[in-house]
C-alpha cells in the first residue's frame, strides 16, 4: 500500500479564503454604507450626462437619430433616462472591492482595479449605445435587453475579469517564488 503524503504546510501568515471573504464583505458593506450615507448618487450627474452624450453619439453612428437633453436620450420611439445606476457604479464598486480584498501585492491591486474600471466603463458605454439603437429600431426588444441580457452579461464579465486578474496574480506570485 502506497504511503499517503500529507499536503505541504502553509505558513502561519499565509492568506486564507475566509480572510479574503471577510475582507470582501466588510469592504462591500463599508462602500455601500458610504454610497448611501454620502448621497453619492446625487454626485454622479456629470457622469450621467457624459454617458448620455456618448451613448447618443455612438448610437447615431448606427442610425438611431437620438437627441440628448441633460441625462435623457430621446429616440423616435422611447426616451432613456441615464440615471446613476446606468453609470455602472455598482458593478465598478463590486469589482474594485473584490480586487482590494484579494491577497495580492498593492501594485497588482491598483493595476487590476484600473484595468477593470476601463474595461467595465467601455463595455457599459457600448451597452448604452446598443440599448439606444434598440430603443430606436426595435423598442419591443428594449426591456429584454435592458433587464435580462445586459444584467447577465455584466455578471459574467465580473466573473471573467476577476478570474483573469486572480490568475495573473497567481502566475506573478509563482514566478516570484521560483525566481
Amino acid at each position: 500500500m502506497p504511503a499517503k503524503s500529507n499536503p505541504p504546510e502553509q505558513p502561519a501568515d499565509a492568506p486564507t479564503f475566509s480572510g479574503f471573504a471577510i475582507r470582501l464583505f466588510a469592504y462591500l458593506f463599508l462602500v455601500s454604507l458610504l454610497f448611501s450615507v454620502g448621497n453619492m448618487h446625487t454626485r454622479l450627474v456629470p457622469v450621467q450626462k457624459a454617458m448620455a452624450a456618448s451613448a447618443a453619439l455612438g448610437a447615431n453612428l448606427f442610425g438611431a437619430a437620438a437627441t440628448v437633453e441633460e441625462t435623457i436620450i430621446r429616440t423616435d420611439h422611447q426616451a432613456l433616462d441615464i440615471n446613476h445606476e446606468c453609470t455602472g457604479i455598482f458593478v465598478l464598486l463590486v469589482y474594485t472591492m473584490f480586487v482590494l480584498a484579494y491577497p495580492a501585492p498593492w501594485r497588482s491591486r491598483f493595476s487590476g482595479a484600473a484595468v477593470g474600471w476601463v474595461t467595465l466603463n467601455v463595455v457599459n458605454v457600448a451597452r448604452l449605445i446598443l440599448l439606444t439603437v434598440i430603443a430606436s429600431s426595435r423598442p419591443e426588444w428594449f426591456n429584454y435587453f435592458h433587464e435580462y441580457f445586459f444584467q447577465g452579461l455584466f455578471i459574467a464579465l465580473l466573473a471573467i475579469l476577476a478570474s483573469i486578474w486572480t490568475e495573473q496574480v497567481r502566475r506573478e506570485t509563482l514566478a516570484g517564488v521560483s525566481a
